[in-house]
């Protein structure tokens, strides 16, 4: 009576732990990151270099005025030629700067950070993956 009972017992556990594994590993899949572009960095990397990252904000001014990353400049392709002077009077040149935009399919920080690259000769930009929705863990 024990041995079936037993034997009852590990059936329904089998029947309960399947689904579990099955969902979990579907999780699992679902969750995949995907890969870095080149000059892309994620938010846990960005986040341990601390105060060594000065942000950008590529969004609008309206976006950036409602809400943006604690200390991030506004620098955005609307606006380059008024924002780039005032960029370069509060950039501190001992930081690295990462670039945002919304994220998803924003390519708007990728087009501020090539431009900080090309027109003002800094080299150490990175573009934020996922832009600000991955800031506020959208």
């Amino acid at each position: 009576m024990i041995a079936r009972l037993l034997r009852q017992l590990a059936f329904v556990l089998v029947l309960a732990l399947a689904p579990a594994l099955v969902s979990g590993a579907w999780q699992l899949a679902w969750k995949k990151e995907e890969p870095l572009a080149p000059g892309e960095v994620r938010l846990a990397t960005a986040r341990e270099w601390g105060d060594k990252v000065q942000w950008v904000d590529a969004r609008s001014r309206a976006k950036y005025e409602r809400t943006h990353l604690p200390g991030a400049l506004l620098l955005n392709e609307d606006e380059w030629d008024t924002l780039v002077k005032p960029f370069i009077d509060e950039w501190d040149s001992d930081k690295t700067l990462v670039v945002y935009c919304d994220g998803g399919t924003c390519d708007a920080s990728h087009a501020v950070a090539a431009r900080i690259r090309k027109e003002l000769s800094i080299p150490d930009v990175y573009v934020l993956k996922g832009g600000f929705a991955e800031w506020e863990g959208k």
